[in-house]
């Protein structure tokens, strides 16, 4: 069973009402149950965005799905973060 769900997986996607471009994939079956209190907790409210199959092949913006599917055999979910800034960092003065 673990071996198909390296092949494909249907996930939920959810992203944080807490937290600008986060995003936390989980297994449709096992929908946000059983995910650790630190994660809820930090993650916040969780708002459905979408329902997708993930492949090996399929191309991702951030994620290798590959390896998606592999934390989720593993973990049980897979939190995508933002992607670091490149902004330059203000003094605290000069944005008060």
């Amino acid at each position: 069973m673990a071996q198909d769900h390296l092949k494909y997986r249907e996930v939920a996607v959810y992203r944080s009402a807490k937290k600008a471009d986060t995003y936390l994939y989980v297994p449709v079956e096992n929908g946000l149950e059983g995910l650790p209190d630190e994660l809820s907790r930090l993650f916040g409210r969780a708002i459905f965005a979408m329902e997708l199959v993930i492949t090996p092949d399929l191309k991702m913006s951030r994620l290798n799905a590959s390896e998606v599917l592999s934390a989720l055999v593993d973990v049980g979910y897979v939190l995508q973060l933002p992607p670091p800034s490149t902004a330059p960092v203000l003094h605290e003065r000069l944005t008060e």
